[in-house]
């Protein structure tokens, strides 16, 4: 094993996890999966559907004296924030063999394999995939208003190498992120977003991804169009889409799955409708498997 994955998980996202973890399945049989569970249900659901490649690791595994206090001051999207790279570097410390290790959010879901981002890019040690917001109903003062206030990468899927500028970027993350947090978009910080800005200042090697069809989500979908062809799901230049930032959704019930960041489009991508169908069959599963587990979503959870 040279290569994994990892994501931070609650039991909110627990249904999206799992169709996350059977697309990486389809497109690169062999991906490890690193699986911080944040809360007893999402460690136990898990274990009962025993996901293949996924190794699953309790949050109190890592938690120290410091993260504790935080996780006593911070609400639950600023701890998962902030343990992000702190299991990163989990991993890699109980995992030497590594060349690199991925963040990956669980609300993506990938149509082809992701080892071409890598492939195209080798010596970059740091990758992070643009989060430029493309939306054709906000004015240019709105979008760059917004670009300030939540940065210019999005934090859902990004790439480190065990070189000294990879560990050592991962590093400085950590601590920035253990000394601020917070759910507010602010200028030059937002959650563990707002960083990745600063990292291509600090440290060499640091690289935009450059591969077409990666992390595409409600913020810039206005830019592409999808369609099938030769049985692929492919951008409008014939590359393949990667994968899919499915942000915002809410499983209120198993008939009731909603795009909160798109409550007034009638006109979403296709790709919607297919992860539609698909988070209804996973949560036929996980019921048919755990059927005392509930992990919908709360009427008021908009956050």
């Amino acid at each position: 094993m040279t290569s994994a994955y990892c994501t931070v998980l609650s039991k909110g996202r627990l249904y999206q996890a799992i169709a996350l973890f059977g697309s990486l399945k389809a497109v690169q049989a062999d991906a490890p999966i690193f699986t911080l569970c944040m809360d007893q249900d999402t460690y136990d659901v898990l274990q009962a559907m025993r996901q293949d490649n996924v190794t699953l690791i309790q949050v109190s595994a890592l938690e120290n004296e410091e993260l504790l206090e935080l996780k006593r001051t911070r609400d639950q999207s600023e701890y998962c924030w902030t343990v992000k790279p702190v299991f990163l570097e989990f991993v890699l410390d109980g995992h030497p063999e590594l060349e690199r290790v991925t963040y990956i959010d669980a609300d993506l879901f990938f149509f082809a394999d992701p080892l071409a981002i890598f492939d195209n890019q080798p010596d970059c040690s740091v990758l992070l995939s643009r989060g430029d917001i493309v939306i054709p109903s906000f004015g240019k003062q709105e979008i760059d208003m917004l670009q300030r206030l939540l940065g210019r990468y999005n934090s859902g899927f990004l790439s480190f190498k065990t070189d000294s500028a990879g560990t050592d970027c991962l590093r400085w993350w950590k601590e920035r992120c253990l000394e601020e947090c917070k759910n507010a978009p602010g200028e030059g910080k937002f959650g563990d977003q707002g960083y990745l800005d600063y990292m291509s200042g600090l440290f060499p090697n640091v690289c935009d991804i450059t591969t077409s069809g990666v992390n595409i989500g409600h913020w810039n979908y206005g830019r592409h169009t999808f369609s099938w062809k030769d049985g692929r799901l492919v951008l409008e230049d014939g590359s393949p889409l990667i994968f899919y930032h499915f942000s915002g959704y809410r499983i209120v019930t198993a008939g009731d799955i909603r795009q909160i960041h798109e409550t007034d489009r009638t006109d979403l991508p296709f790709v919607h409708q297919l992860y539609q169908d698909i988070l209804k069959r996973v949560i036929g599963t996980v019921s048919a498997v755990c059927p005392e587990f509930s992990g919908f979503a709360s009427e008021d959870d908009n956050k």
